[in-house]
């Protein structure tokens, strides 16, 4: 499902979980984003908010209209704009926008306030009969970037881990490129059972994500 400008994209990965993606223009390319659409029995749970506001806008009427419901609140998994650009949509059609007091003042400096940190003290939240935990493994693509479980499906999202096409590091301005492997291992160690692996950018697959992401490590100056 998309919308009319191609823009925006939702893939539904079972009856509960889509990914929603974003497409920006970087330098002349189109960029895309991967983020989460939890449609549980308690209400829409969004994980991360697009580029910007207009983006963001438009998700909320796509969510809406596929799922007849409204976002009931936010996750934010970095500081970095194609996380946080949607914030200030958010919160003006009153949703909360959660994450940890590291991403909340690393977001603040980069002028998006009023996320809430609510994770240090509930890293895990009850969805009905979805769980959904989150978990910082240590520094990586950022100092503050934490994944998302979903233990019920398998599922592990994070922007630190790269899809298989993925042949480079990308934007790496804020990385941590000594930390990242052991980052990436830490993963591996607690999550050996994940069946489907949801990249911050382009193709998600399978377990197999975190070995390449490491692999992709390899050979960068650090």
């Amino acid at each position: 499902m998309r919308n009319k400008d191609g823009s925006i994209i939702l893939t539904k990965l079972n009856n509960e979980v889509w990914v929603h993606t974003t497409y920006t223009e970087m330098d002349g390319y189109l960029v895309s984003a991967n983020g989460l659409i939890i449609n549980s029995s308690k209400g829409i749970y969004l994980i991360d908010t697009t580029w910007n506001e207009p983006l963001a806008n438009e998700l909320l009427k796509m969510i809406k209209q596929t799922f007849h419901k409204q976002v009931k609140k936010a996750i934010i998994t970095h500081h970095k704009i194609d996380r946080v650009g949607g914030v200030p949509a958010l919160l003006k059609n009153k949703i909360p926008v959660e994450s940890t007091s590291f991403i909340s003042k690393s977001a603040k400096k980069e002028g998006y306030s009023k996320i809430a940190p609510t994770l240090d003290r509930s890293p895990v939240l009850k969805l009905g009969k979805t769980t959904l935990e989150t978990y910082y493994p240590g520094e990586g693509h950022t100092s503050d970037n934490i994944v998302v479980w979903l233990p019920k499906y398998k599922l592990l999202f994070g922007d630190m881990i790269f899809a298989l096409e993925q042949q480079n590091v990308g934007i790496i301005d804020e990385a941590n490129m000594s930390a990242w492997p052991y980052t990436i291992q830490s993963l591996i160690n607690k999550y050996p059972n994940a069946k489907i692996v949801v990249p911050g950018h382009k193709s998600w697959g399978d377990f197999s994500l975190l070995p390449h992401t490491i692999e992709n490590l390899k050979d960068v100056d650090k």
